[in-house]
C-alpha cells in the first residue's frame, strides 16, 4: 500500500511501518473489527514497555495479545477497553479511557501492577469511515502509586495525631517480638525513655520489665483476643539508672490490623501512672500504723500514771520489761511496784512534778533496781512530764526514758578500745598516723612513719602542725590533698605520690602509696588518718624496666631485620621501624597487627600454618618466606621466633625476626643449579666409567690370549731368548695390572650406583679375623703384629660385603706401606662414642706429610711406588663410608704411622 506524501509523491508501506515503529510513545494501531480489534502495528515504546516482542502481538486480538491478571478485581477491567473502542468506532471521535489498571507480566512470568490513561482515536478516510483505531496508553504508575500513599499518610498522620495528643499514656506493640509500632510521649515519660523504642521489640527497650510477667500478659491478650484489666499493677522500672517501683492503671485491649480481621495483631495498651497516689495512701496508712504502735513499739520506757499516788494507768513493754517486774504492774501504785526506789529521790521528784507542773529530766542517772530477783545498778536518761487536763490542773505524769546502762559500759569499752587502737597503731607495720583540725596537728605517728618521715621519735612530730613537722613538704602537693579531705569530707587515695623529704640531712625524692581518710564526729570532718607505703624502691625499679625496654625497642630499631612480639595466642603486638620499609603490615585499631599481607601469595598460607603450629605446640618457629618491598619487589626472608616463659613455665609472649637471606637464597639456588649439574656430569662419568671397564674388557682377554699363543709358540720352536722372554714376561705383567685396574674400575662404578645396600647384623671381630686369614702370606712374610681390641660381641647393622671391604682395604695398607727399619704393628679397635660406632686402625708404618693427607682419597692416587696397587682402595673406602651417613678422619706423621678412624651411625 502507497501513501501519499505532502509533495504529492507516495510512502511505501515499508516505509510507513518503519515510521510507525519508531514513533516517539505507546502507540497500538488496531483494526475496528469488533470483537477482536486484531492489532496491525505497534511502537517499538510500547513494545519495549510491556516486554513484547512485534511477532508475540502483531495479528493478535487486543485482548489476547494483553491478558488481563486474573488474580486482580480491576475496575478497569478489558470490558471497559471495549466500550471505549467501540465508543470510537461508533462516534467517530476520540475516546478518553479514565485511570486504569492493567499489570503486565515481568521477566520471570509474574504480573506487576500498573496504572495507565489511554486515548482510542479513529482514523477516517475521505467518506468519513473508520480506516483504523490509534491506541495510545501512558503510563502513570508512578503517580498512582504517590498519590495513593500520600492520602494513606495524611490518613495515618490524623490518626497518629490524635493518638500522640491523647492525655492518657497509648502504646501499641505488635507480633510475639512485641514491636513498638506507636507510642506518644505520656507513655514515653512513664516509661523513662525516647521515641527510639519505636520499631523496637519493647522488652528489649525495657529488659528489666521482662520478667515481671508483662510480656505473658501481652501474649495472653494477643493470642485470646481477651483484654485485661489492673489497678495499681506494680511495675519496677530503671529510670536515671535506679531501679524505681512504679504502680499503674492498666488495660490492655487486643490490636487489630485491618478491619475485619478475626487474629490480633498486637496489643493495644492504655496507662495511667497511679504510683503517686498509692504512695502517699501507703505512707498516710504507714503514719497512722505509726501513731498506734508507737508507744507499744518503742524501745524506750513509756508510762503513765495518774492522781497523786501515781497509780500506773498504762506501761509499755519496754518499760516493763526494764522494770522487771513482769505484764502485771497497770493498776498499781508506782511505790508499790518499786519499793527500792525508797531513799533515791524517785518518789521526792514525781511528786514534786505533780504538784508545781514543772517538767524533771536526769541524764545518766544512776538507779539500783531489783531485775531478776538480783539488786543492780543501772543507769537512765529519763524525765517525768506533767499532764494538764483542759482546766489546766496536773492529773498526771507520763514518764519516757531510756535505759543507758549498755551505753555506759560501751563507753568504758569505747575507753578501752581507744587505748587498744593507739596500741595497735604503734605496733601496725604500715606507716600510719593522725592529724587534727584545718591545723593538721599531728597524732599517733607509728614508727612505720615515723621511718618514712625520716625522723628518729615521735616527740619530733607529735602535737605539732604538719608544716611545723616536716617543713620540707610546705609547698608540695601532698598539704593541698589534706586540705581537700578536711573541705569535702572525701577519701583520697594516691600512687607512687612523688614527696620530697627530709632524711640524713638531705632532702630527696621518694615514692609514696597514699591514703587519707576522713576522721567524722558528729557529721563534721575532725581531722585525717595518714597511711602510707613507701614504694621508691618499686617505682625506680620499674622505671629502670621502662627505660630498658625503652632501650630494648631502639636496640630493635637499630636492627637490620624485621623485629617483633607476639602475645600467647600469636597475635603480632610489636613491629620495629624496619618494617615501614615493607607492604602489606598495617596495625589494627586494637594496637595488634596485621601481617599477612606481607607474604607473597605462594608463601602465606604455609606460613601461616607454620605460626599456627608453633603457636599451639609451643615450639620454636623457623621458615623462610618472600616477604613485599614497599617498592613492589618481594625478597627472600628467615622468620624466626621463640617462646618466651614466666617462672611457673606459662607462655608470656613470643620474640621473633626476619632477617634478610635474599642473596644466599640466590647463591643456594646458584648451587643447588651446579650440584644438579655436577650429579649428572658424575653420571655420565659412572656410565662412561663402567662402560669403558667393560669394553675394554674383551680385548684384553684377547690380547691375553695372542700373548700365551706367543710364549707357547717361542716355546715350541725352543727360539726363547732371554730377552724375548723378559719381553713376554713384561708385557704379561703389564696385562695383568690393565685387567686389575678395569676390575677397580668396575668394583668403582658399582660403587658409584650403589644408593642403598643390604644391610645385616655383622660381627666385627668376625670380619676382622677374616680378613686376616685371607692376609695370612702377606702377614708371615713381614712377621706383622696385630692387636685386635674387638669384643666378640660388638656388632654393627652394616653391609657385610662392604665392611670386609673397610677391613680388608686399611689392614692390607698398613702392612705394604710399612716401614723397612721396624716390625710392622697394627691396632685395631671398635668402641662405641656417641652416636657412632668409630672403627680405629693405627700402624707404625711409613705415615704422609699433610700435602699427602689432602688427596689421601683421590682415585687412583698412590705415594708410593714400591708396593703394588691401583690407588683404588682408599677412594672406595671413603665412598662407602659416606654412603652409609659415616665419616672418615686420618691422623698421620712420617716415619711414626698413621691413624685411621670410621665414624658408622649407632
Amino acid at each position: 500500500m502507497q501513501q501519499a506524501n505532502s509533495v504529492g509523491g507516495q510512502i511505501p508501506a515499508s516505509d510507513f511501518q518503519v515510521v510507525f515503529n519508531n514513533l516517539l510513545g505507546n502507540y497500538l494501531l488496531l483494526q475496528p473489527n469488533p470483537p477482536l480489534f486484531t492489532i496491525l502495528a505497534v511502537s517499538d515504546e510500547q513494545l519495549r514497555i510491556t516486554g513484547h516482542e512485534r511477532h508475540e502481538v502483531v495479528g493478535k486480538s487486543v485482548f489476547e495479545a494483553y491478558p488481563v491478571n486474573p488474580e486482580t478485581d480491576s475496575p478497569s477491567d478489558p470490558s471497559s477497553l471495549r466500550v471505549s473502542l467501540e465508543n470510537a468506532l461508533s462516534d467517530k471521535v476520540t475516546d478518553q479511557l479514565p485511570v486504569f489498571r492493567y499489570d503486565l507480566v515481568n521477566e520471570t512470568g509474574e504480573f506487576e501492577k500498573r496504572y495507565w490513561k489511554a486515548s482510542n482515536k479513529p482514523v477516517l478516510d475521505a467518506e468519513g469511515n473508520v480506516l483504523y483505531i490509534l491506541h495510545s496508553p501512558t503510563e502513570i504508575t508512578e503517580q498512582v502509586v504517590a498519590e495513593r500513599k500520600a492520602t494513606a499518610m495524611r490518613e495515618i498522620e490524623k490518626k497518629y495525631s490524635l493518638f500522640m495528643q491523647a492525655p492518657v499514656a497509648v502504646c501499641i506493640v505488635t507480633g510475639p517480638e512485641h514491636i513498638v509500632e506507636l507510642a506518644n510521649e505520656e507513655i514515653l515519660s512513664i516509661l523513662g525513655r525516647t521515641s527510639e523504642i519505636i520499631g523496637k521489640p519493647l522488652f528489649e527497650s525495657l529488659p528489666e520489665t521482662a520478667s515481671q510477667g508483662l510480656p505473658e500478659l501481652m501474649d495472653q491478650v494477643r493470642n485470646t483476643g481477651q483484654s485485661f484489666y489492673a489497678t495499681e499493677y506494680p511495675v519496677t522500672l530503671i529510670k536515671d539508672g535506679e531501679e524505681v517501683l512504679c504502680y499503674y492503671n492498666l488495660v490492655l485491649q487486643p490490636y487489630y490490623a485491618n478491619a475485619g480481621d478475626t487474629v490480633a495483631a498486637g496489643v493495644f495498651s492504655v496507662t495511667h501512672d497511679v504510683t503517686e497516689q498509692v504512695l502517699a495512701r501507703r505512707k498516710v496508712e504507714e503514719s497512722e500504723q505509726q501513731l498506734r504502735s508507737f508507744i507499744e513499739s518503742s524501745h524506750h520506757p513509756i508510762g503513765v500514771y495518774f492522781g497523786s499516788e501515781m497509780r500506773i494507768q498504762f506501761a509499755n513493754q519496754a518499760l516493763k520489761d526494764g522494770l522487771g517486774k513482769g505484764n502485771d504492774i497497770v493498776g498499781k501504785l508506782y511505790k508499790d511496784v518499786l519499793p527500792e526506789l525508797e531513799n533515791q529521790q524517785v518518789f521526792e521528784q514525781l511528786a514534786t512534778v505533780y504538784k508545781t507542773g514543772v517538767p524533771f529530766q536526769a541524764k545518766n542517772h544512776k538507779l539500783d533496781l531489783v531485775v531478776g530477783g538480783e539488786l543492780r545498778a543501772h543507769y537512765f536518761d529519763f524525765s517525768f512530764t506533767p499532764l494538764f487536763n483542759t482546766a489546766g490542773e496536773v492529773y498526771g505524769v507520763i514518764n519516757t526514758g531510756a535505759d543507758v546502762t549498755e551505753l555506759n559500759l560501751a563507753q568504758k569499752r569505747l575507753e578501752e578500745s581507744e587505748a587498744h587502737f593507739r596500741n595497735m597503731i604503734k605496733q601496725a607495720p604500715v606507716a600510719i598516723a593522725f592529724t587534727w583540725g584545718s591545723e593538721m596537728v599531728v597524732e599517733n605517728v607509728n614508727a612505720p612513719m615515723l621511718h618514712i618521715m625520716g625522723r628518729e621519735s615521735a616527740d619530733e612530730v607529735n602535737g605539732k602542725k604538719l608544716v611545723d613537722a616536716l617543713p620540707e613538704v610546705k609547698d608540695q602537693p601532698v598539704l593541698e590533698v589534706v586540705r581537700q579531705v578536711l573541705h569535702t569530707g572525701k577519701a583520697i587515695s594516691a600512687n607512687e605520690q612523688l614527696v620530697h623529704l627530709l632524711k640524713n640531712g638531705k632532702v630527696e625524692p621518694h615514692y609514696l602509696n597514699l591514703s587519707y581518710t576522713p576522721l567524722m564526729e558528729e557529721g563534721e570532718v575532725s581531722g585525717v588518718i595518714h597511711v602510707a607505703q613507701d614504694v621508691t624502691e618499686q617505682v625506680q625499679a620499674r622505671k629502670k624496666i621502662e627505660q630498658s625496654a625503652r632501650d630494648l625497642m631502639n636496640l630493635a630499631d637499630a636492627m637490620p631485620q624485621i623485629v617483633w612480639m607476639a602475645k600467647p595466642d600469636g597475635t603480632v603486638t610489636y613491629y620495629n621501624k624496619r618494617v615501614s620499609e615493607f607492604s602489606g603490615a598495617r596495625q589494627q585499631p586494637d594496637g595488634s597487627w596485621h601481617w599477612e599481607s606481607m607474604l607473597i601469595e605462594e608463601d602465606e598460607q604455609r606460613t601461616i600454618d607454620a605460626w599456627n603450629e608453633a603457636v599451639q605446640t609451643v615450639t620454636p618457629y623457623e621458615i623462610e618466606h618472600r616477604l613485599r618491598m614497599s617498592d613492589g619487589s618481594y625478597r627472600w626472608h628467615l622468620s624466626r621466633a621463640l617462646p618466651q616463659f614466666d617462672s611457673n613455665g606459662w607462655v608470656t609472649g613470643w620474640f621473633g625476626t626476619a632477617t634478610d637471606v635474599h642473596e644466599r637464597k640466590e647463591q643456594q639456588e646458584a648451587l643447588e643449579e651446579k650440584n644438579r649439574h655436577l650429579v649428572s656430569i658424575n653420571n655420565d662419568l659412572d656410565n662412561f666409567i663402567y662402560t669403558a671397564s667393560h669394553d675394554l674388557k674383551a680385548p684384553i682377554l684377547n690380547i691375553e690370549g695372542l700373548l700365551a699363543f706367543l710364549f707357547d709358540e717361542h716355546t715350541a720352536v725352543d727360539l726363547r731368548s732371554t730377552e724375548t722372554q723378559d719381553i713376554l714376561q713384561r708385557m704379561k705383567s703389564s696385562v695383568e695390572r690393565f685387567k686389575k685396574t678395569i676390575d677397580s674400575l668396575t668394583e668403582v662404578a658399582k660403587l658409584q650406583q650403589e644408593n642403598v645396600f643390604n644391610a645385616e647384623q655383622v660381627h666385627v671381630a668376625e670380619v676382622i679375623e677374616e680378613v686376616m686369614l685371607d692376609l695370612a702370606h702377606l702377614l708371615k712374610s713381614s712377621e706383622a703384629v696385630v692387636d685386635v681390641h674387638v669384643a666378640p660381641e660388638t656388632a654393627l647393622r652394616f653391609s657385610s660385603k662392604n665392611m670386609r671391604s673397610i677391613v680388608y682395604n686399611l689392614l692390607s695398607n698398613a702392612i705394604k706401606y710399612r716401614a723397612s727399619n721396624r716390625t710392622p704393628h697394627v691396632q685395631i679397635s671398635c668402641q662405641l662414642v656417641g652416636k657412632y660406632h668409630v672403627l680405629t686402625f693405627a700402624d707404625n708404618g711409613l705415615g704422609m706429610t699433610p700435602s699427602q693427607r689432602e688427596g689421601l682419597f683421590t682415585m687412583f692416587k698412590r705415594f708410593h711406588d714400591h708396593v703394588e696397587g691401583t690407588g683404588i682402595g682408599l677412594y672406595m673406602v671413603k665412598k662407602v663410608v659416606e654412603n652409609a651417613d659415616g665419616k672418615i678422619e686420618v691422623e698421620s706423621k712420617v716415619n711414626v704411622g698413621t691413624t685411621f678412624r670410621i665414624y658408622l651411625p649407632v
